[in-house]
């Protein structure tokens, strides 16, 4: 499940769906405790399009054991389980599970997001696993690990900052990429930047812990804490929005209600004639078959 929401309360607070989001906890009249509810009911529409997509959609680390291939080119070739692949961290491969060669991942090709080429022919160094010494041949088949970093950027600001900022704290830094380009998704304080080329993503640590990411030019607007910067396509995070708005949608009498005689749990929707939940459901659905995983 995802630890931080595709679309964080303040973004959808601000989205025009026109619901009343003051009395979600039951019992209390704290702002606080009512937003609280609704980055958990994010949360859970977050996780549902993980399980529409049958991945992590939000930037996160791969750890993958596989075996592959060489071309006749010296090229190891690997299929990556996630996409798409943001950048590959390491790569070991050997005859034996027990036995890994850790090469230099820095000239890594990655094609359609998710093929990851290795080029080991003629540059790959000393072969260190067994049986073998120099680069395996044509066609022979090694074991591989291989860590990199898949998914789309998600995450939000940790701090404030005021105008002209050249820095942003975000919670979770995995993905973000020196050059690249995200958005702060500030309601009324939108904007996009750019990384700076000379910015090092750090490495990877247990639990993640906030960075700061150095922009390529400064901030136009002060920005608060608790706010999206992502890298999530705009319908990606639609479909989050149209789900989230289609779980609150509350019937006024039982004629009205959405499953009164279906067999499905109240967090799911289905095609039905009445005017309820499920068209944004249906249409959540429709927009994210474009990011399903496909192996």
């Amino acid at each position: 499940m995802p630890s931080i929401p595709y679309v964080s309360a303040a973004a959808f607070k601000a989205h025009p769906t026109y619901l009343d989001l003051d009395d979600l906890r039951s019992g209390s009249a704290s702002d606080a405790d009512q937003t609280a509810e609704l980055v958990n009911l994010l949360l859970m529409a977050s996780d549902w399009a993980d399980n529409r997509c049958n991945q992590n959609l939000s930037a996160h680390t791969v750890v993958q054991n596989c075996r592959a291939r060489f071309d006749r080119y010296g090229n190891l070739k690997i299929h990556a389980d996630n996409a798409p692949v943001l950048s590959v961290a390491s790569v070991s491969y050997g005859y034996t599970p027990t036995s890994l060669t850790t090469v230099s991942a820095t000239s890594a090709w990655v094609e359609d997001g998710r093929q990851i080429i290795i080029p080991l022919g003629g540059g790959g160094g000393a072969w260190s696993g067994s049986l073998q010494f120099g680069t395996p041949t044509a066609g022979g088949e090694v074991f591989v690990q291989l860590i990199y970093a898949a998914g789309w950027v998600a995450s939000q600001s940790t701090a404030s900052s005021t105008a002209g900022a050249t820095a942003v704290t975000v919670a979770d830094p995995t993905g973000i990429l020196p050059g690249q380009m995200y958005r702060i998704w500030e309601p009324g304080y939108e904007e996009d930047v750019t990384v700076s080329s000379s910015w090092v993503p750090p490495a990877i640590t247990s639990p993640i812990v906030p960075t700061a990411v150095t922009l390529a030019a400064p901030t136009l607007y002060a920005h608060a804490a608790g706010h999206d910067v992502s890298g999530m396509p705009s319908d990606m995070r639609l479909a989050v929005t149209n789900y989230a708005v289609s779980a609150l949608m509350r019937p006024d009498t039982s004629h009205e209600d959405s499953y009164p005689d279906t067999h499905l749990s109240s967090g799911t929707r289905q095609n039905d004639p009445r005017q309820d939940g499920s068209g944004l459901v249906k249409e959540a659905e429709r927009i994210l078959s474009r990011y399903q995983r496909v192996r």
